[in-house]
């Protein structure tokens, strides 16, 4: 039988498919905007992605958030995907600096705008957002990333996995307890981010 996972709903967008990835993993799967069903939900996904603003910040500080804080300190497996790990964390540089759940400490931080890359005898420079495929460790793994911000995770053992743009090492997945976040988007992953999930699903019946 199917475990059921409830998708919140939180106006940040990119919800259908993280559904048709988790259906393909063998979720069922519930899409829900009311803080009370994400309350007494078992296995909880917060996907998510634009920016942290003034919808974000009513969402951390609204029955939403507090829904969301309920499952986490519950024991309850909570997954949060690209906005939805940064938010996991203290605050943001984002929109003059910006309030997550709190739940994990650590930062997010915006790429500089002047990173650079030296290739043979040339320097490229490289472009914000970060877009495209990377490689994780220590997995060995690529996923796909879109993202100007990064999470500065304050403890390295929350750091399931790492990547790294320009000379910048961020954390890609991490992991704290029953809390998981991933950076990169698992639903345009193809076959690595099906087994992220999977892995997530499974670990998730412990």
């Amino acid at each position: 039988m199917a475990r059921e996972i409830t998708l919140v709903d939180a106006g940040l967008g990119n919800l259908a498919s993280v559904e048709r990835a988790l259906i393909q993993v063998g979720a069922a799967t519930v899409v829900t905007d009311d803080p009370d069903k994400v309350a007494t939900s078992r296995i909880v996904v917060f996907p998510g992605q634009g920016a942290f603003g003034e919808h974000t910040a009513k969402l951390v500080d609204g029955a939403m958030g507090q829904a969301m804080r309920m499952v986490i300190q519950r024991g309850d497996p909570f997954l949060g995907i690209c906005l939805g790990m940064q938010l996991l964390f203290e605050d943001s540089e984002e929109g003059g600096g910006r309030k997550g759940l709190n739940v994990l400490p650590g930062h997010c931080r915006r790429f500089p705008d002047d990173m650079t890359v030296v290739e043979g005898e040339s320097v490229r420079k490289l472009k914000i957002p970060h877009m495209g495929w990377n490689e994780v460790q220590p997995s060995g793994e690529h996923y796909y990333f879109v993202h100007s911000y990064y999470v500065d995770a304050t403890n390295s053992e929350d750091v399931m996995w790492s990547s790294t743009y320009g000379d910048i090492t961020f954390a890609a997945a991490v992991r704290h307890d029953n809390i998981y976040g991933c950076q990169f988007h698992p639903e345009k992953s193809q076959q690595a981010g099906l087994r992220f999930l999977r892995a997530f699903l499974l670990g998730s019946r412990q």
